[in-house]
């Protein structure tokens, strides 16, 4: 009497995973360092070093997003 339950045939339950992806336009630009060399060779030797770092790690966030952007549209076709 206790496994009346067992004998009922239970349906299997379809999930479906839904994913939102941001649109690749809403990436706003990175901002950059501000310039404190007073002189071309302060400039040169300070603030390059640092405005090429800023916008390297930049410009890897933004391909990184869009490569996961990508991967996203590939696995879960959406568009």
């Amino acid at each position: 009497m206790l496994l009346v339950g067992c004998s009922n045939h239970i349906e299997p339950v379809h999930v479906e995973v839904i994913t939102m992806l941001p649109e690749p336009w809403l990436i706003t630009a990175c901002n950059k360092p501000k310039l404190t060399g007073k002189t071309p060779a302060q400039t040169i030797s300070e603030d390059l070093p640092r405005l090429k770092n800023a916008l390297s790690n930049c410009a890897k966030q933004v391909d990184d997003y869009l490569q996961w952007y990508e991967k996203q549209i590939k696995t879960n076709k959406y568009n």
